[in-house]
């Protein structure tokens, strides 16, 4: 071969060896590395994403892969815990329903076989009754609160101003107040602007909230339903100078059966459900929620609503 023609081909193989070489490095092994991610993802290892960075198409097409891989993970997560919160549900609501039916079997039976005084078996039916209307709060709630979950108890809006139903509120409660000698003090309303909400959920909100309020203060103590127009917003708070909530629980004091302190919760009637209804409703009507408390010295649930546009 001429010394012309070794040349030519020695630069013709050096060309081919560079073009391999950035093909191999622009084309093939990008398309590797998206194939090898696809591939993982399919088989479930979420956690793939791919590494090598590429030029023009295939870089981009690695950025989308890169996205919708971590979209997936995160949406994979989000299945799971939704699974886990219906499993801790489904069990929560079981114990709560049969720890008081527990109550009236036990207490029916005694009755049935027999031997019991007269005025004992008064008692006995009592706490039946007692047992009841508590399993018959906790459905109430439990179907409450899976309507406003669900979106099939939407607000039914009209314009309210929020004096007369914080007098209702309170007076329904004055009673649960005075067994305990607790002074239940409602705030002015009168120059809050009017808000557009459902008559019935706010009353049952205010309800909620002063119903824990009362119940979970000393006697002698005090109890406050007030309220402000600031920043738009129209904010209802209800403070207490009872038993206070520790920080660690605040964060969970609005999930479902959470409770602080769970015997005590019972024994006081509670169903663990009452601040889960009462955040659904006020963020289905566009506010928000929040709790402050201090061990010992008491807790501030408050809660803001749009006004009347």
């Amino acid at each position: 071969m001429s010394p012309c023609w070794a040349s030519f081909a020695a630069g013709a193989a050096a060309a081919a060896a560079a073009g391999g070489a950035l093909y191999w490095t622009r084309v093939h092994a990008p398309m590797l590395d998206i194939s090898r991610i696809a591939q993982d993802l399919a088989a479930g290892r979420h956690e793939a994403r791919v590494a090598r960075r590429a030029p023009g198409f295939l870089g981009r097409l690695g950025a989308t892969m890169n996205l919708l891989a971590e979209r997936f993970q995160h949406d994979i997560a989000e299945l799971k815990r939704l699974e886990q919160t219906r499993r801790e549900f489904v069990a929560n609501a079981s114990h709560e329903l049969r720890t008081p039916l527990a109550s009236i079997v036990a207490y029916a039976e005694t009755l049935c076989a027999g031997g019991v005084p007269p005025e004992e078996a008064k008692d006995f039916i009592r706490e039946i009754e007692a047992n009841a209307e508590r399993m018959a709060k906790l459905v109430d709630d439990l179907l409450d609160l899976s309507a406003l979950e669900s979106g099939r108890m939407p607000p039914d809006y009209e314009p309210l101003f929020l004096g007369p139903i914080a007098a209702k509120a309170a007076a329904g409660l004055k009673a649960l107040a005075a067994r305990k000698r607790i002074v239940l003090r409602v705030g002015p309303f009168h120059d809050l602007p009017s808000v557009r909400a459902d008559r019935g959920q706010i009353k049952q909100v205010l309800v909620n909230l002063l119903d824990n309020a009362i119940k979970y203060t000393p006697e002698n103590g005090l109890v406050r339903l007030e309220a402000r127009f600031e920043n738009g917003l129209v904010s209802v708070w209800v403070e207490d100078n009872g038993i206070g909530i520790p920080s660690g629980d605040l964060p969970r004091v609005f999930e479902r059966f959470y409770r602080v302190d769970k015997a005590r919760s019972r024994d006081m009637g509670g169903t663990g459900l009452g601040l889960s209804i009462v955040k659904h409703i006020i963020e289905a009507h566009g506010g928000a929620v929040a709790a402050d408390s201090e061990p010992g010295r008491g807790s501030r649930f408050s809660f803001t609503l749009p006004t009347l546009s």
